[in-house]
């Protein structure tokens, strides 16, 4: 016989439960309790009805009755207790699954983002692990516990009437013959809903990014009708994926009906005949719950299982995917080291290289200036320089070391970076400037005086305080952009990275933070790429990129 294997993504999602074993062990006692207690009110039913009604025994029904009250009151507290525990369980799987993903988001190469926007990310991220985490729900780990009340309710049928509880035992094999088909839809339904629904939630963030597009060129009749569109099939298959589950509802209560009318038939008649008392009849009636519906619940988690599925295998296979290659030990310098460029090749598709075999040197305390046309490479040295990619050939060296041989925390610490369009976070202005908040108060001011923020700080409903909103929507470009500077000025990196930093400066902020950088910045390396000549005066070198390669300007040559 073929032993059948685990999924290998449901084994991993499985593993979610092993930090909980200490929780499990308490909930399994409470479980055989839970069980023991559900055996006996059956008894305490027969009771009643037997020794009680039926012999007009007032004492008895009394004395029956108030066992049978303390026994719900037992499994209903331990029911209470258990859901706590479970709750406790599911959240802090939850939180694990979630922290696990987010680290891996901060890891991953710049080139995952590229094609993606936030909102198709987390949506589609939040519904797997949604899905994921819920192996941890009260239903999933109360499954094995079903196994005990099966026993207990198989005792109790067959103690009473074998005869009547082969009956019982009947609707097993249909029952999972109609699950196994159910579920192979199910998981296919899940499959469909969920490209379906990330590539609505991919559209979505897409409109919302150009939102102001769509006003300028009257897009709303088409973007209305896409919307539609997407949202019909999208519907489509979430009402697809809910009717096999009502299928399966459908077919499950009518095959335990079916039973039970057989089972009134049946126990009629051994009641006329004299083979089972009215009390029996109750209590097997009872003890047929015990069975058909545990045994409903374990088979139909094949069905809880295939929802579960497609969310584990996407969510996992984004787990395993390769982030920013770190595997470096070197301890970064100090102070601005050599760097250089040694024949680097790089290209974002095979057929179109932006570099080949670039080569150019930064000299500790050096300023040097990158020109080029736009579209040239100029921002991709940079994105080669601080590691968000990896050079097709050649190598980068900071001082004789390999950059890949040191540890990239440390690594990118050298830098301070003001690039052409900063990202600034929710928050307030001071929040965006002091990244860590630790910042000593001297510092923050040096940063907000040399940037050109302090000059604009009076202006600001809350000064430093000020809500910047999303991205910094409620500033400016030119405010901005000097919070960027501010920032890279706080930070006090040996070198300082500027891609375009001054767009959006006016003439006089532009020629005092010019000023700052050539006058000031000493014992700072300096790399700056610019499209303005006038910021080429005062640098030590000047480099022109073109057709992949990099040219030293000579000393007083106009570029």
């Amino acid at each position: 016989m073929k032993k059948t294997k685990l999924d290998p993504a449901l084994k991993r999602t499985f593993s979610y439960l092993k930090p909980f074993k200490k929780e499990f062990a308490l909930v399994a006692v409470a479980l055989l309790v839970s069980t023991a207690v559900g055996f006996l009110q059956p008894l305490a039913i027969r009771s009643i009805t037997d020794e009680g009604m039926l012999q007009q025994n007032m004492g008895m029904i009394v004395r029956s009755v108030l066992v049978l009250a303390v026994l719900v009151l037992i499994n209903q507290s331990l029911d209470l207790w258990q859901a706590h525990i479970f709750a406790d369980i599911h959240n802090k799987s939850y939180h694990t699954i979630f922290r696990q993903v987010f680290e891996k988001l901060l890891h991953l190469e710049k080139s995952y983002f590229e094609d993606k926007n936030n909102t198709e990310i987390l949506s589609f991220l939040q519904m797997d692990i949604a899905q994921v985490s819920s192996i941890t729900d009260r239903y999933t780990v109360l499954s094995a516990s079903y196994i005990f009340r099966i026993i207990s309710g198989l005792i109790g049928l067959f103690v009473i009437s074998w005869k009547l509880a082969l009956v019982v035992l009947a609707m097993v094999p249909v029952k999972f013959l109609l699950v196994k088909g159910m579920s192979k839809r199910r998981e296919k339904a899940m499959d469909e809903m969920l490209e379906s629904s990330r590539d609505f939630s991919r559209w979505f963030g897409d409109n919302l990014g150009g939102v102001d597009e769509i006003k300028l060129w009257g897009l709303f009749q088409s973007r209305e009708k896409t919307f539609s569109q997407m949202q019909k099939k999208l519907l489509g298959l979430e009402k697809k994926g809910v009717m096999i589950d009502s299928w399966n509802s459908f077919w499950e209560i009518l095959l335990e009906w079916s039973v039970t009318i057989v089972l009134y038939l049946l126990g009629g008649w051994l009641i006329c005949t004299g083979g089972l008392t009215i009390g029996a009849v109750f209590a097997f009636a009872s003890y047929s719950g015990y069975v058909t519906g545990p045994v409903a619940a374990l088979i139909n988690l094949k069905m809880y299982f295939a929802r579960i599925l497609p969310s584990a295998r996407r969510l996992f296979q984004f787990m395993d995917m390769g982030t920013e290659p770190d595997n470096g030990t070197g301890r970064a310098p100090g102070r601005p080291p050599r760097l250089e460029f040694r024949d680097v090749a790089f290209s974002y598709e095979e057929s179109r290289p932006i570099l080949q075999g670039a080569s150019f040197t930064v000299e500790p305390g050096e300023k040097v200036a990158i020109i080029g046309q736009n579209g040239s490479g100029k921002s991709t040295i940079l994105n080669l320089l601080l590691r968000f990619y990896q050079p097709g050939s050649g190598q980068i060296l900071a001082g004789a070391e390999d950059i890949t041989t040191l540890a990239m925390e440390e690594y990118r610490g050298l830098f301070s970076v003001v690039s052409q369009e900063p990202y600034l976070f929710l928050g307030d202005i001071l929040q965006n400037i002091d990244l860590s908040g630790t910042a000593a108060k001297g510092q923050l001011e040096s940063a907000l005086e040399a940037s050109g923020v302090a000059g604009y700080l009076p202006r600001m409903p809350a000064g430093g305080q000020t809500q910047i909103g999303q991205n910094g929507a409620k500033l400016s470009g030119g405010e901005k952009q000097k919070l960027a500077v501010a920032r890279a000025l706080l930070r006090d990196a040996p070198v300082v990275i500027l891609d375009e930093a001054t767009s959006g400066f006016d003439v006089e902020s532009d020629a005092y933070l010019h000023d700052i950088i050539v006058n000031q910045m000493q014992g700072k390396s300096v790399i700056m790429i610019t499209h303005h000549y006038n910021h080429l005066e005062g640098m030590d070198k000047v480099y022109r990129l073109e057709d992949g390669r990099l040219k030293l300007c000579p000393a007083g040559e106009t570029p």
